[in-house]
């Protein structure tokens, strides 16, 4: 009996992956996260297990990318990939649930309590939990909740409480459903409303900036091959002559080239390039002062940007002074890269004054609030990625989805190039004008837009569904005081 229970709790959760792009069936996050808070909250055997049961098919699944990429582009062993692995979604499972199990103890004991007293504090320690999520372990900003509602008539809400204020309203609706379980039916299917799904086109012909994206689909486990230095430069090169003679700037991914900013071969290949009437932009390796960065530079401007937010366990070793030197694994060579600096400048245009934009590589864009920072003075974005690290996984779509939500976030165009996709030109109100898919070697010739007013989102941040958030946990105990002192 109880091993049914436990795996039935596993397929709710797993069924809350199905939500999330690639897939996109976005009223499962409902049924997911309801389940999961009626079992904490009205269940009293088990539940600890059943939590981690749903953590495992929700968590677990939905950031299996981590375990190829561990295991293939981290070269360890698969026993210490499905260690990490299992430690993240037991340290997930262990900052969720816990809150919301005392919770359930210290506050709605009584039957007596308000129902939307307890809808409202529920949703809003859920909330509290995920702002914890991106600093917590460096963030771990997947598989976010308030994600859903792109591409649907509230897609809107982005641009003024971002992506946390979506999740508010997930967890309003499922903590709803959870407890006004006699109502659930209503409830949930009046809530699809909110998903119907919406196609927006971008009508834009003429564009501020004319923009190619190269896609070279290179083989990233060739990559560091002595002979496979000379396919890397010739592909890149043979694509940059399919460029459109009206670009003003070419846009290559993230660390494409087996070589550092700082080597003769790179200041070669820039010369073999023969564009100086375009802007460069590229990831690069950095070597400076002995310490190596992921960067990102503009070859015209000679301005370079340093990745902040590094790949757990893919580019560096979380508390690396006790691991190191324990397993193989953590003495690989690129687990050594060092964040760059969170007081960054914007990179500047060289053809067009008073232009810029800010620099984004891979796993930065993932940080809301470190991109909304990045923005309140910048023109566009552009983000550089090399997602083949996700493997043939739902990372590289569930990552164009973010990047899309930080479009909308911001109210900021973004040019986003990638080794083997997807790359894709994203307007300010997350729309794909053009995109190259997985799997493919090509160039994207299109263009993009200037904006200049800031939205809600990117002058307050995570500050508004926060202090909300706040707000309710503290009336919430401050109503449960007084209650308790009002028996005695």
């Amino acid at each position: 009996m109880a091993l049914k229970q436990y795996f039935t709790a596993f397929v709710f959760g797993l069924i809350g992956i199905f939500a999330f792009a690639p897939f996109s069936i976005k009223p499962l996050i409902l049924v997911s996260y309801a389940y999961l808070i009626r079992t904490i909250l009205f269940e009293n055997i088990h539940t600890l297990k059943k939590l981690i049961s749903w953590a495992i098919g929700h968590w677990g699944f939905g950031m299996s990318w981590l375990i190829v990429s561990v295991y293939y582009y981290g070269e360890t062993s698969i026993l210490i990939s499905l260690i990490i692995f299992i430690l993240l979604t037991l340290f997930l499972t262990l900052c969720f649930g816990l809150p919301l199990i005392a919770l359930k103890y210290r506050l709605f004991s009584g039957k007596a309590k308000s129902k939307h007293l307890k809808i409202f504090s529920i949703s809003s320690l859920l909330v509290l939990f995920e702002l914890s999520r991106y600093y917590l372990l460096n963030g771990v900003p997947w598989l976010i909740p308030g994600t859903v509602f792109l591409d649907t008539p509230l897609h809107a809400i982005y641009s003024l409480v971002g992506v946390t204020g979506g999740s508010f309203i997930v967890y309003l609706i499922a903590t709803s459903i959870a407890i006004l379980w006699e109502h659930r039916y209503k409830i949930f299917f009046g809530s699809l409303v909110l998903f119907i799904p919406i196609i927006e086109k971008n009508e834009s012909t003429e564009f501020d900036l004319n923009v190619s994206i190269i896609q070279p689909s290179s083989d990233p486990f060739q990559k560091y091959n002595l002979g496979y230095k000379s396919y890397i430069e010739n592909n890149i090169l043979d694509l940059i002559k399919d460029t459109s003679a009206e670009s003003q700037m070419i846009v290559l991914p993230e660390a494409e080239l087996p070589y550092s900013l700082n080597s003769n071969d790179f200041s070669q290949f820039i010369n073999k390039i023969n564009k100086k009437d375009k802007e460069i932009i590229m990831g690069v390796w950095n070597i400076y002062d002995k310490t190596l960065f992921n960067s990102l530079i503009n070859v015209n401007t000679n301005e370079i940007y340093n990745k902040r937010h590094l790949v757990p366990f893919g580019e560096y070793i979380p508390f690396t002074s006790s691991l190191r030197g324990l397993i193989d694994f953590f003495d690989m060579p690129m687990s050594n890269v060092s964040h760059g600096s969170s007081n960054q400048n914007n990179i500047r245009i060289n053809s067009i004054d008073g232009v810029s934009f800010s620099p984004l590589i891979c796993f930065d864009v993932a940080f809301g609030n470190t991109v909304r920072k990045s923005n309140i003075s910048s023109n566009f974005m552009i983000n550089v990625s090399n997602d083949t690290w996700f493997g043939k996984s739902m990372g590289p779509y569930q990552h164009l989805a973010i990047t899309r939500i930080r479009a909308i976030e911001n109210n900021k165009w973004i040019i986003r190039a990638t080794n083997d996709g997807i790359s894709a030109i994203i307007t300010n109100n997350g729309t794909i004008v053009d995109k190259l898919d997985k799997n493919i070697s090509g160039v994207i010739n299109s263009g993009i837009n200037f904006t200049y007013k800031r939205s809600l989102y990117n002058i307050f941040g995570h500050y508004i569904p926060f202090i909300l958030a706040l707000i309710m946990v503290l009336t919430s105990f401050i109503i449960d005081l007084c209650s308790k002192r009002k028996k005695y």
